[in-house]
C-alpha cells in the first residue's frame, strides 16, 4: 500500500465516523410551557405528546415534543452557512460563469480525438481502470489546453456528469481564480447544487455555518474533509446511490496558474512584516497532494481532470507520488494537431471572404494556408493570433489606415507571411515568439506600446485577513495616469488587437486590460523571448511615475466623478514609492517640479469636508500622507533633498491653510527613525462638519 493509499485509508476512516455521526437523527427538542387554565389537545396545537398533566381549572404543566423546532433550527443554520460559503467562493471560476463567456473553445469538428478520448476515460467503469482516477492534459503553451477542458466540461454539464470545475487564471480580473483560497469552497458550491447530490447541502452549509465560518481559516486538507469528503460520505448513508445520475468527474484547469498568498506577520508596528514566503510551486502541490489522497479512497465518487503545462514540480508529481493513479495526456503530434489548425484556418478565412464578398477558390490559397499551418508548429495560439491579426480590430485607430503600416485582410496576410517563416529550432516557443514580435513591431512606435504593456501587468499588493494579495491596475486609472493627451491608449494598443481586445466597454473600465493568452505575458517578461523592446519592470514604473506627474491635474477631477476608485488610487501611490532611490531622483523629480501639487492638495483637503464627497470608510489623510512619502523617495531618513522639501512644503502649506494638523518636523523625524512606512502618520484632517 502506497503512503497516499496508507493517509487515504486513515483519513477514510475517520470521516466515515464524522459522517455517521453527522447523518444520526438528533434528539427532538423538549419545550416546557405553563399555562393557567384549562388546556386542550387539538390538532392545532401542534402537541406530540402530554405528560404529568392537571387539566381543567388547575394549574397545570404541559410537555410538549417539537419535532418542528429541529427542522427550523436547520433552517437556520443552512441560511447562515450559505452566507458564508457564497463569500469564500470563485464564481468566476466556474466553467459557466460571465468572466468565461469569451473562453476559448475546440470549434466543431476539431480536436475529435483527443476529446474522444478524455470523454471515454470519464465515462469508464472504475472496475475496468480502478486505479488510474486521475488524468493530467499537458502540453506546451498554446496547445489548446484550455479549449479542450472547456469544450469537455460544457459536454459534461450536457450529460449530467459534471460535478464541479474550476478554471484558474494568472491573468483574470478576479484575484480569486490566481490562487488556493477558493478552490475547495467553490467545488463544494457546485457539489451541492448539483440535482444528483442534493443529499450533501444540508451537511455542507452546517458544516460552513459551525463555528461561524472558522473552516475557511483551516488547511486545504481539512477544508477538503469538511466541505466535500464528509458530505459526500453522509450523503451515500442516507441516500440510495443509485436513485439518479450520479456525477463521475471534477475538472480543473490551469494549475501551473495557481499563485501563492503571502502572509504577514502580526503585530509588525507598520503591519508590513511578513513571515516565511511560500512558493507558487508549493501552492500546487498542496493542491495536487490533496487531488490525491481524494481519489486513492475507493468510496470516492469521482474521477479528476487535470490540465496544466508541464512545469517541472508538476512533471515531478506525477512522476512519483501521482504515477500509479494517473493517466497522462500529452497534447503532441499524436492527435494530429496540423488537421484541426488547418480547419480552423479554413473557416475563419470563409468567413473572411463572405464578409468581404471574396471568392474563397481564389484567396488566400491553398498553398498559403499549408504554409500558415507548417508555421504554427502545432500551437493554436499561433493560429488564433494569426487570424485576429489579418482579421483586424472592427473599428482600427485612423493612424493605423495610413503609412505603411498594412491594413486590409490581404496586406495583413502577406506581411505575416513575408516576416514569418519556419527556422529550425530547439525552442518550440520560437514561432511562437517571432509572431509576437511580428505582431508589436507593427505599432507606429513599439517601444511605446511595450511601455504600455507593461504598464497593464504592473502589479500592486494589498493586504486582507492578514494576508498579501496581488493585482493589476483597472484600466480607467492606466488611461488616467498615463495619457498626456487624448487618444494615446488606442495609439499604443490599437494596432494589437490579436493580442488583446482594444475596444474596451464600460463595464470592464473598472477591470484589469484583458490578454487572449498568458504565452503573451511570458513573452513580454522575457528578455531572452521580447529581445530589444524589453522594458524592465523598474524602467516601466519609472515611466508610470513620469506620467503621473504630467497627468496630475487631471487626477482631481477625475477622480471626483469615480468616488469608489480612491483606493485603487492610493495603492497606485504606494506602487510609485517601490521605486528605487536613483531611477526617482533621476528620472522622476524633474516632473515633480513641473506639477501643480498645490491644486491637488487643495481638492483632497476640501474633498474631506465635503458632505457629498466624504466616505466614513475611507480617510483622505491616507492619499496625501502617501503623496508625501512618494514626494520623500531617494531621500536619507534624516535629510531631505531641496526638491522634496520644495514640493512637501507646497503640499502642507495648502494643508494648514485648510486646517489640517501638519506634524511639526521632529515628529516627522522621529516616525522616520522608528521606520515608520509612512512619516507623515501623524497627519489629522479637521473635524468633519456636522
Amino acid at each position: 500500500m502506497s503512503e497516499a493509499q496508507l493517509e487515504a485509508e486513515t483519513l477514510f476512516r475517520g470521516t466515515q465516523a464524522e459522517a455517521m455521526i453527522s447523518s444520526k437523527h438528533q434528539a427532538t427538542p423538549m419545550i416546557v410551557n405553563n399555562y393557567n387554565g384549562p388546556v386542550s389537545l387539538t390538532h392545532q396545537n401542534h402537541v406530540g405528546h402530554a405528560s404529568n398533566a392537571i387539566f381543567g381549572d388547575n394549574l397545570g404543566s404541559l410537555n410538549q415534543h417539537a419535532p418542528g423546532g429541529q427542522n427550523e433550527r436547520k433552517a437556520i443554520d443552512e441560511a447562515e452557512g450559505l452566507r458564508y460559503l457564497r463569500r469564500n467562493i470563485a464564481p468566476g471560476a466556474i466553467h459557466d460563469s460571465n468572466e468565461r463567456c469569451d473562453a476559448p473553445k475546440c470549434m466543431k469538428e476539431t480536436r475529435v480525438a483527443v476529446q474522444e478520448d478524455i470523454m471515454s476515460w470519464i465515462d469508464a467503469e472504475d472496475r475496468h481502470t480502478p486505479s488510474k482516477r486521475i488524468m493530467w492534459v499537458t502540453g506546451p503553451a498554446g496547445t489548446g489546453k484550455t479549449a479542450i477542458l472547456g469544450t469537455i466540461t460544457d459536454a459534461c454539464k450536457e450529460k449530467g456528469t459534471l460535478a464541479a470545475s474550476f478554471f484558474f487564471s494568472a491573468f483574470s480580473g478576479s484575484e480569486s481564480r490566481r490562487t488556493k483560497r477558493y478552490f475547495v469552497p467553490t467545488l463544494a458550491f457546485q457539489l451541492m447544487g448539483h440535482s444528483g447530490l442534493t443529499g450533501t447541502r444540508g451537511h455542507i452549509l452546517s458544516s460552513v455555518a459551525q463555528d461561524d465560518g472558522i473552516v475557511f481559516t483551516k488547511n486545504l486538507k481539512e477544508q477538503f474533509n469538511a466541505m466535500v469528503l464528509i458530505p459526500l460520505f453522509s450523503m451515500a448513508q442516507e441516500h440510495d446511490s443509485g436513485a439518479k445520475a450520479t456525477p463521475r468527474v471534477i475538472i480543473i484547469d490551469g494549475l501551473d496558474e495557481c499563485d501563492f498568498e503571502q502572509a504577514v506577520t502580526a503585530g509588525s508596528p507598520n503591519g508590513m512584516g511578513y513571515i516565511s514566503i511560500r512558493r507558487k510551486e508549493d501552492e500546487q502541490t498542496e493542491i495536487l497532494s490533496l487531488l490525491l489522497l481524494a481519489v486513492s479512497n475507493p468510496s470516492f465518487p469521482f474521477r479528476i481532470l487535470i490540465a496544466s503545462r508541464p512545469e517541472m514540480h508538476i512533471c515531478d508529481f506525477f512522476a512519483t507520488e501521482g504515477k500509479l493513479c494517473t493517466r497522462e495526456l500529452f497534447l503532441d503530434d499524436k492527435y494530429h494537431p496540423n488537421a484541426d489548425i488547418a480547419l480552423f484556418y479554413d473557416a475563419k478565412f470563409s468567413t473572411i471572404c463572405r464578409r468581404l464578398n471574396i471568392n474563397p477558390e481564389e484567396w488566400p490559397g491553398k498553398g498559403v494556408k499549408q504554409t500558415l499551418v507548417r508555421n504554427a508548429s502545432g500551437q493554436f495560439i499561433h493560429a488564433a493570433t494569426v487570424m485576429r491579426y489579418i482579421e483586424g480590430s472592427p473599428q482600427p485607430p485612423q493612424h493605423h489606415l495610413q503609412g505603411d503600416k498594412p491594413s486590409t485582410p490581404h496586406q495583413r496576410l502577406q506581411h505575416i507571411l513575408a516576416q514569418q517563416q519556419v527556422r529550425p529550432s530547439h525552442n518550440p516557443l520560437e514561432a511562437l515568439d517571432e509572431l509576437y514580435r511580428l505582431v508589436l513591431e507593427t505599432c507606429p512606435d513599439p517601444d511605446f506600446s511595450m511601455k504600455w504593456l507593461r504598464a497593464a501587468q504592473l502589479e500592486y499588493r494589498n493586504f486582507r485577513l492578514n494576508t498579501e494579495w496581488r493585482d493589476h491596475f483597472p484600466v480607467w486609472l492606466l488611461r488616467l495616469v498615463l495619457e498626456t493627451s487624448p487618444g494615446e491608449e488606442q495609439y499604443a494598443l490599437g494596432p494589437l488587437s490579436s493580442l488583446l481586445p482594444t475596444q474596451i466597454s464600460e463595464e470592464n473600465l473598472r477591470k484589469p486590460y484583458f490578454f487572449y493568452h498568458k504565452s503573451f505575458l511570458d513573452f513580454i517578461a522575457d528578455p531572452t523571448r521580447c529581445g530589444k523592446r524589453f522594458l524592465t519592470e523598474e524602467e516601466c514604473l519609472t515611466w508610470v511615475a513620469q506620467q503621473f506627474f504630467q497627468t496630475l491635474d487631471k487626477h482631481v477631477e477625475c477622480l471626483a466623478r469615480h468616488a469608489g476608485s480612491r483606493e485603487r488610487y492610493r495603492l497606485l501611490l504606494i506602487t510609485l514609492y517601490e521605486l528605487p532611490n536613483s531611477s526617482f531622483q533621476k528620472a522622476v523629480v524633474p516632473y515633480i517640479r513641473s506639477s501643480d501639487l498645490q491644486q491637488w492638495a487643495a481638492a483632497y483637503a476640501e474633498w474631506h469636508q465635503n458632505s457629498d464627497m466624504s466616505n466614513r470608510k475611507f480617510r483622505w489623510e491616507t492619499i496625501i500622507t502617501r503623496m508625501l512619502a512618494v514626494l520623500h523617495q531617494g531621500c536619507s531618513w534624516y535629510l531631505c533633498c531641496s526638491a522634496c522639501r520644495l514640493s512637501t512644503k507646497k503640499v502642507t502649506d495648502v494643508l494648514k491653510a485648510k486646517g489640517w494638523r501638519v506634524p511639526k518636523f521632529t515628529q516627522v523625524l522621529w516616525r522616520e527613525w522608528e521606520r515608520y512606512y509612512n512619516r507623515y502618520t501623524d497627519l489629522e484632517a479637521p473635524p468633519e462638519e456636522p
